[in-house]
């Protein structure tokens, strides 16, 4: 009865482990992979609300008015500039929040510590230069 109980763990084992390995080689060779390597660059915009925000590649405008319309396109949920599908960014210099939305604008402090930076209304918005090396933005958008 021991050797049952054994056979059945191993057999458990190397069945939790089956599924791992298949997905990881289901890919037929010579496939691009799924991963999007990031776009080397000075900054990006996270988008880290519940719906698209529009953002801008290169400020194009007259002060705070962004001469090229309302955005440049739509980052998805969840993504940044740098890397999602479409976009590859070496930089983003603006965002738009939507109508009827605020949002809550978060950046790294020096020890790459997220933190709060300031929140904002609805509107075009350009992304404030604090003089680092490399800019990481993250932009929360809410009901207000």
């Amino acid at each position: 009865m021991k050797y049952g109980k054994r056979s059945t763990v191993l057999v458990l084992g190397v069945a939790a482990t089956l599924p791992l390995s298949v997905t990881a080689n289901a890919a037929p060779a010579g496939s691009p992979s799924s991963a999007r390597a990031c776009s080397p660059g000075t900054s990006y915009i996270s988008n880290q609300g519940d719906i698209g925000l529009g953002v801008m590649f290169d400020w194009r405008g007259y002060g705070k008015i962004y001469a090229e319309g309302y955005y440049d396109k739509v980052l998805p949920v969840g993504q940044r500039t740098d890397c999602a599908s479409g976009f590859g960014w070496p930089y983003a210099d603006g965002y738009y929040v939507a109508s009827g939305y605020c949002a809550e604008i978060r950046t790294t402090d020096s020890s790459g510590r997220w933190k709060y930076y300031s929140t904002v209304l609805a509107g075009q918005s350009w992304r404030p230069d604090l003089g680092r090396s490399f800019e990481r933005w993250e932009v929360n958008q809410f009901r207000c």
